[in-house]
């Protein structure tokens, strides 16, 4: 039996202007702001594709932990996104390579 999704990092293929998960906000981060997170190295994120049509079904974004915004210095802040807790994808520390 054929599954009817497949689990894929988001790419470039994918058709995130056609999406609509009827929330606009996450529509909005979606279509708009998902892949500077994604190049920020600030989330991971995985799309559900619907096998028959090829489709973008779903979306989901995952990160290892959080800061808050406050606590990051200046200098690293101003290349994040603006949110009260900044998501973290690696382990790595911030500013440190």
């Amino acid at each position: 039996m054929t599954e009817p999704f497949r689990i894929e990092l988001l790419a470039r293929h994918h058709d995130r202007a056609g999406f609509s998960s009827g929330t606009e906000a996450l529509d909005r981060y979606f279509q708009a702001q998902v892949t500077q997170d994604v190049r920020r190295r600030v989330t991971t994120c995985y799309v559900a594709v619907e096998v028959a049509t090829g489709r973008t079904a779903g979306y989901y974004t995952l990160s290892a932990g959080g800061v808050p915004l406050a606590e990051i210095p200046e200098s690293l802040a101003k290349r994040l996104p603006r949110y009260p807790s900044v998501p973290l994808r690696t382990a790595r520390p911030l500013g440190r390579r």
